[in-house]
């Protein structure tokens, strides 16, 4: 039988090959480039003291820190089994938008985003003792402020 053994295979030439493969790859460099989620670029740290409102400097953002609702957090002088929480309200504005919410150190959201900003706290000071926990006016939280792009 003629074309008997042959494989049905479909074989493109060399330049056609190049052809292909270059199109592969725009293709997978096109769908990675608009499926990646927003990333955070350069910012800020911000540290204020409970009613205390800073303006950062890249975001023009405005940042007031308002209250420590509670601080469950593990004493620094005890073992604990569970490092605990401490959750805080934050009022933060733009020049288009402004929106309190709360931040937690362990627990639920650790920041947050608004007007194409992440606002995240990376620290709240003092921690509490096998004494108690610190005055409410003595807590001082730190924040990172980055811009979110794709």
């Amino acid at each position: 039988m003629p074309g008997a053994g042959r494989s049905n295979d479909v074989r493109l030439s060399r330049p056609s090959r190049r052809s292909f493969m270059k199109t592969i790859l725009l293709a997978a460099i096109l769908m990675f480039a608009f499926t990646v989620p927003n990333i955070a670029q350069g910012g800020d740290t911000v540290a204020l003291r409970v009613g205390q409102q800073k303006k950062t400097r890249s975001s023009k953002l405005r940042i007031k820190f308002i209250s420590v609702v509670e601080d469950s957090r593990c004493p620094t002088d005890v073992n604990c089994i569970w490092a605990g929480n401490a959750k805080i309200k934050v009022f933060v504005s733009t020049s288009r938008t402004s929106r309190e919410f709360e931040i937690n150190t362990n627990l639920g959201p650790q920041g947050d985003q608004i007007d194409g900003w992440a606002i995240n706290l990376v620290e709240l000071t003092p921690s509490p003792t096998s004494k108690g926990a610190p005055a409410k006016v003595s807590y001082r939280a730190k924040f990172t402020v980055t811009r979110l792009t794709r």
